[in-house]
């Protein structure tokens, strides 16, 4: 697709929509929102750079998706396992909280880590749908 209206618009909302994305990473612990939807959210930045600038010039994500996939699951994984390894059960959590000054209280949940993971997995399959599906194939 050849438009500049397209094009223009992809290079002023791909900064707002990654932004929203971690946001709905980081909140996905207290609030609705996670790694899932976060992970759709970024998967759309993907989607519409694609449109807007075709396969061969976008590659906003440098890595493949059996990389973020990989690493997503290594990811939930140990998270998985740091339970088990602390006494506790598989996908057991804990809380982490510190004092910040002058921001406040700062708390941390390993829920976050692991919404990390699903975060990389969803991207993932974005990633490589969006390159399966938009490659060019000669029959």
């Amino acid at each position: 697709m050849n438009s500049l209206i397209l094009r223009t618009t992809t290079r002023l909302l791909t900064p707002v929509i990654a932004v929203v994305a971690v946001y709905l990473l980081l909140r996905g612990h207290d609030a609705p929102g996670g790694g899932f939807i976060g992970g759709l959210v970024a998967g759309s930045v993907v989607v519409l750079r694609h449109l807007a600038y075709g396969g061969a010039r976008d590659r906003i994500i440098p890595v493949t998706s059996g990389t973020l996939l990989g690493a997503g699951l290594v990811v939930a994984a140990l998270v998985g396992l740091a339970g088990m390894i602390a006494g506790g059960s598989f996908l057991e959590g804990a809380v982490w909280k510190a004092a910040v000054p002058g921001v406040g209280d700062l708390k941390v949940t390993a829920s976050l880590f692991f919404d990390t993971g699903v975060f990389l997995v969803v991207v993932g399959v974005v990633v490589g749908l969006v390159r399966y599906l938009g490659e060019e194939r000669v029959p």
